[in-house]
């Protein structure tokens, strides 16, 4: 029996559906990183004995803009401190071992950042690191 061998060149690898995914993907991540990204606009400071933690995931996120604004997570109204404390008390709730991430403007005030704390302290949670990067 012989075997009838077929044209190398007529097989050919259309690239084009490819193309549009790879096109459409990159729309999909371009479009998603902007969604994500809308947390409040905070000049983070930099510490000499700053250290990144080695797990940031579950943590409540408390921002403290320049002109002393609270912000909780990525929600675009600013709260105050008993809205903050309100919102705390319902995450403590849901997670006892909540853990609160604050990010400070480096022009902030000690004193608008105690306000936090002491907040924090007041509804009983206990694991707070403030944002700063490494010098």
């Amino acid at each position: 029996m012989k075997l009838v061998q077929k044209d190398s060149e007529d097989l050919e690898l259309d690239m084009s559906p490819m193309i549009d995914m790879v096109f459409l993907l990159l729309i999909f991540f371009i479009v998603a990183s902007q969604i994500i990204d809308e947390k409040p606009k905070v000049d983070i400071p930099a510490a000499a004995y700053g250290k990144v933690p080695e797990d940031t995931t579950g943590r409540l996120m408390i921002s403290v803009t320049k002109d002393e604004k609270y912000f909780i997570g990525a929600d675009p109204e600013p709260k105050d401190i008993d809205q903050i404390k309100e919102t705390i008390e319902q995450w403590l709730e849901a997670d006892p071992d909540l853990r609160i991430l604050i990010r400070a403007d480096g022009d902030v005030k000690y004193k608008v950042n105690e306000k936090i704390t002491i907040a924090c302290a007041e509804v009983g949670a206990q694991d707070l690191i403030y944002s700063v990067f490494e010098e």
